[in-house]
């Protein structure tokens, strides 16, 4: 008769961390032109990726909302077609298309099957070199847009998100500008025209490309986006003007919401670069913080006071500056005591070591969303992409997983030291009353 086999199933298994982990590469070369091209070839399936960027971001804009405006309204038309011929089109060949604008970069983005790229690609050069920006179209997207607004508008979470930069930056400042509902009336279709002559140019981008990459797909990226000098400029980025963060530290909007119950909590404070040497130490302590669902703050707030259905804590990079970020809703009635509960888990972690056990679940965490976030092709060219905006190499990875294993509590403690204490903290509430 066959052994028979007892499992222990109430110890968990060790788990091994390795030190080093092999990540495919992103290649590159560059266009006849001078556009760069990188490339992850990666996958199974016949399925292709292609990222156009530009350092468009609304950083670079002279009139608010125009970065954003124009990066949404390549898709509604061009010389040659309507928005709807444009759908139709990509619809028939199975693709799709995506644009983005943040503060520092604007892109679009196609999704096709390779079989049909000889399809995908033409609608792809046209829409970035070719947009007509129809004055009706531009009226209905400012409209819909305006009416989001002043829906947002009653929403304290928005309100707060919205006003938080502002604190940090001041409302001058690229990364704090606060949108105004005035501003929509301000965008005019020659705002969106010379800023796309500008900034939409050869000189003034770079492409990613991922999936089943060869080099019929890249000489066909090359016969669309690699010829000719036409709107070719080098571009340099704007200045940055000094941030002017307020002089006021604790903030209260009040709720624009009649009978509001409700409060958005926003806290967190002005940081450093993704480059800098305590920003990966600083994301690990960020996780134990708030950074997950059984983060510290999720444990006391939602779980132990029950003043909150979420709460959460990141830390955002963006090329010039980074900053740190609280934010959650609660009720009125308990959002003192939510922002209580939320300097004493600062100060926690400011006077006490934090448990090996827990220190050992959110390194195990971290690795596990690490390895997920380099699963296919797309994410391998996201983590590129990533790396490259901040004009980094492959390199922070294998720091950042040399850390997971390195990492000690007294380091994380001598991080929130120096970085968490309460003086540091801005702190903004919206919602139904102010502070008491």
């Amino acid at each position: 008769m066959p052994t028979e086999i007892t499992i222990d199933r109430k110890t968990m298994p060790q788990l091994a961390l390795e030190s080093k982990i092999d990540i495919i590469h992103a290649q590159n070369y560059s266009l006849p032109n001078g556009v760069p091209v990188y490339y992850v070839n990666a996958g199974t399936q016949d399925v292709i990726k292609i990222e156009v960027i530009f350092r468009a971001g609304s950083r670079e804009q002279d009139v608010p909302l125009v970065a954003g405006s124009t990066n949404a309204m390549l898709e509604e038309g061009t010389k040659k077609h309507t928005a709807e011929e444009i759908a139709s089109l990509l619809d028939y060949y199975g693709s799709f298309l995506e644009t983005s604008v943040q503060q520092d970069y604007a892109s679009v983005t196609i999704y096709t099957l390779g079989g049909h790229l000889d399809k995908a690609l033409p609608v792809l050069e046209e829409i970035i070199n070719e947009p007509s920006f129809p004055q009706s179209e531009l009226e209905i997207y400012l409209h819909n847009n305006k009416q989001r607004f002043l829906v947002d508008e009653q929403k304290e979470r928005v309100v707060a998100a919205k006003n938080f930069p502002a604190l940090l930056f001041g409302d001058a400042h690229p990364y704090g500008h606060r949108t105004r509902l005035e501003e929509f009336d301000g965008v005019k279709k020659e705002n969106l025209e010379a800023f796309h002559k500008k900034y939409y140019s050869a000189g003034n981008c770079a492409i990613i490309a991922s999936g089943r990459v060869n080099d019929i797909l890249l000489n066909k990226i090359g016969d669309y986006f690699g010829k000719g000098v036409t709107n070719v400029g080098a571009i340099h980025e704007s200045p940055l003007q000094e941030p002017h963060p307020s002089s006021q530290k604790i903030n209260f909007i009040p709720s624009n919401k009649k009978d509001s119950v409700q409060s958005a909590i926003r806290m967190g404070r002005v940081l450093f670069l993704k480059n800098h040497p305590d920003a990966i130490p600083f994301q690990i302590l960020n996780t134990i913080f708030g950074g997950y669902f059984g983060s510290r703050l999720m444990s006391n707030i939602r779980e132990d006071k029950g003043y909150t259905y979420g709460i959460s804590s990141s830390v955002v990079f963006l090329q010039h500056a980074g900053y740190f970020n609280i934010g959650s809703e609660v009720g009125s009635d308990v959002c003192d005591a939510a922002v209580i509960e939320i300097y004493k888990e600062l100060n926690r972690l400011c006077v006490e070591p934090v448990p090996a056990a827990e220190l050992q679940l959110v390194k195990n965490y971290l690795r596990g969303n690490f390895m997920r976030s380099m699963d296919g092709p797309f994410a391998l060219a996201e983590r590129f992409k990533h790396i490259w905006l901040h004009n980094m190499d492959y390199s922070y990875y294998e720091n950042y997983v040399k850390a997971l294993s390195d990492i000690t509590s007294s380091q994380l403690m001598e991080i929130a030291n120096k970085y968490l204490q309460k003086d540091s903290i801005y702190e903004l509430v919206v919602g139904a009353k102010g502070k008491k």
